[in-house]
């Protein structure tokens, strides 16, 4: 058991220095190519995605507290302004900005609620963002969904946009892919701003 334990610890570890070195997004995609390099062909001894986070902050922690921690300043930044440009579709930041395991390579998630994609799709073309369709894959009441999401780069960073209904199912939806989300005025308390409202 305690090897086991020691396995799981050691492919969590080697995953979030993975993602924190070559700018892998997915926990999943950095077990298995942590899995692969240190041979681990049993699956039982992967890691969650939790644990490879919490591996994550500690590694960051540990080896790049200055540069990491500028990093997820200036990508809660960059997020709060593009929800602040995006607030009639009642934006809600996700994912590494907001867990605090962001790195130079990390994307900017925000789920967005809109009557029809093409509102946000205008929004951006209206302010010149060139951007690129593709798609969110989520669970919803045990069966994949896809929803349509946008990708675009500000200051030289991604930017995924994953667009919702704007109905009590799409923030059904929104909620349950997620571990939490943080709106406008939750991001400002978090960067420490006071000024505006939702």
């Amino acid at each position: 058991m305690k090897t086991r334990h020691k396995t799981r610890s050691h492919l969590a570890w080697e995953a979030a220095r993975l993602m924190a070195e070559q700018g892998i997004d997915s926990p999943r995609q950095a077990l298995n190519k942590a899995a692969a390099r240190l041979g681990c062909t049993d699956k039982r001894h992967l890691p969650e995605a939790e644990e490879v986070d919490a591996a994550l902050l500690e590694y960051n922690r540990l080896f790049r507290p200055l540069t990491q921690s500028a990093e997820l300043d200036r990508q809660r930044a960059l997020a709060l302004e593009a929800m602040e440009f995006l607030a009639e579709f009642d934006p809600h930041l996700t994912g590494a900005a907001l867990d605090g395991t962001a790195g130079r390579h990390s994307s900017i998630t925000l789920h967005v609620f809109a009557e029809a994609p093409e509102e946000v799709m205008r929004k951006l073309l209206d302010a010149h963002v060139p951007f690129r369709e593709t798609s969110y894959r989520c669970r919803l009441r045990g069966e994949n969904v896809i929803f349509p999401a946008l990708s675009f780069y500000v200051d030289e960073t991604p930017m995924d946009l994953c667009i919702f209904p704007a109905t009590a199912a799409g923030r059904t939806a929104s909620a349950s892919n997620t571990e939490a989300t943080a709106s406008v005025r939750e991001l400002r308390a978090l960067l420490g701003k006071t000024a505006g409202t939702d």
